[in-house]
């Protein structure tokens, strides 16, 4: 079996930014970075004594150390966004995640990235297309939707997954 590779601090901090988070994966990724790399920056181990709430901030320094125009609603952020949504998407078609896990996901990518500036003319929003109607699919979704309840969902993220690579393929060369 083929493991995945190492998540970037950049996939990470993405993460952190529009899922749940929990302090052991966290950590065991600084762990993995540093067994895998000979250039670690210092906060990478800071990673190791952090409290909790100073992850996410450690993240964004060494991201903006790598690449100073990364922020959350930069279009890299959105490319990371989109990525991690198709491996939720794909996650939740196969039954290990629920539907409140991907919609809570889908509601906080469209609200982190509406009105992103991507030079519009100022009477335009932007609006993440690449969402489809995914939002409106989550509508009224509480602990009470099951994979099997919520077949509208599962109908709605398989048709909008071609979108969501499509649009990840035509931003990612322009990057």
């Amino acid at each position: 079996m083929l493991s995945n590779p190492i998540k970037s601090h950049q996939e990470i901090l993405v993460q952190c930014w529009y899922d749940k988070t929990d302090i052991e994966s966290i950590t065991q990724w600084a762990d993995t970075f540093v067994k895998n790399n000979d250039h670690i920056p210092e906060e990478v181990f800071e990673i190791f004594y952090a409290p909790k709430h100073h992850f996410e901030d450690i993240l964004f320094r060494l991201t903006v150390a790598a690449e100073p125009d990364f922020s959350p609603q930069s279009l890299s952020a959105e490319i990371l966004a989109a990525k991690y949504l198709i491996n939720l998407i794909k996650r939740y078609l196969n039954d290990e995640i629920t539907p409140l896990d991907i919609c809570r996901v889908i509601n906080n990518i469209d609200y982190g990235f509406m009105n992103a500036p991507r030079h519009l003319p100022n009477n335009v929003a932007y609006y993440p297309c690449w969402l489809g109607n995914l939002y409106s699919s989550c509508d009224w979704c509480d602990e009470t939707w099951t994979n099997s309840n919520a077949p509208h969902l599962k109908q709605d993220l398989e048709n909008q997954l071609p979108h969501i690579s499509e649009w990840i393929n035509s931003n990612s060369q322009s990057n």
